[in-house]
């Protein structure tokens, strides 16, 4: 009996999924993803150590996080997955436009790090999103295309921040550019809908090409440990 109880939740919470338990509680995708991955693991694990004799307790520990790592590198996936579509989206905005005022995207920067289990202290090795930039001539500052393209950057922005509790836009222009547009070096923060922290920064940098903007949308710190 206890072994077709353990059968029907793991069915359950794997026919709702992490965006089921993401739209339920509200919670942002990194957590609603290690929870469903450690659920699915727990019961998994139990239920396999039952129907050999094991312990369920154990096999639950043991599942559980293996499937709090699978949980966590999906968000990771999904995140640096979001940041190639708003790049791309953000490039694709000025497809039209003279080629003076076409942009040009870094590639999506990630870093690795190393991810804890709380409960067995085991680690692992992931990808995870750390920044995208978009060069955007200064001529094309008030055009439907840099305000498409900014829109796509915000956004990231607002997703990452909601992801890992805050992000960072940098505006960077080179420093004689600075000084001709009265551009001083200020930062200051806006908050998302979710009360997360967004910090704006603009800075003056000399490897920004004269007559350009860089927009750079940074990941906030992760936690990494599920």
């Amino acid at each position: 009996m206890k072994s077709i109880s353990l059968t029907l939740v793991a069915v359950a919470i794997g026919m709702s999924g992490c965006a089921s338990i993401q739209q339920s509680t509200g919670m942002d995708t990194k957590t609603a993803s290690a929870i469903g991955g450690g659920l699915m693991g727990c019961v998994g694990g139990a239920l396999l150590a039952k129907l050999g004799g094991g312990n369920a307790a154990v096999g639950c520990a043991v599942g559980a996080a293996v499937g709090g790592f699978v949980g966590f590198e999906k968000a990771r996936q999904e995140e640096i997955a979001a940041a190639e579509q708003a790049r791309n989206e953000a490039v694709a905005a000025f497809a039209a436009s003279p080629a003076g005022q076409r942009v040009r995207a870094s590639d999506v920067k990630t870093k690795e790090v190393v991810v804890t289990d709380k409960n067995t202290r085991e680690t692992k090795k992931y990808q995870a999103f750390e920044s995208v930039s978009l060069d955007i001539p200064l001529s094309a500052k008030g055009t439907p295309e840099h305000d498409a393209a900014m829109d796509k950057l915000k956004t990231l922005a607002q997703r990452v921040a909601d992801e890992r509790g805050s992000s960072e836009i940098v505006v960077a222009l080179t420093p004689v550019d600075a000084r001709a547009r009265k551009v001083a070096s200020t930062s200051g923060t806006v908050q998302t809908s979710k009360g997360n922290t967004i910090t704006v920064s603009k800075v003056a940098d000399d490897s920004v090409p004269k007559g350009v903007e860089r927009i750079t949308v940074k990941a906030g710190r992760l936690q990494t440990e599920v």
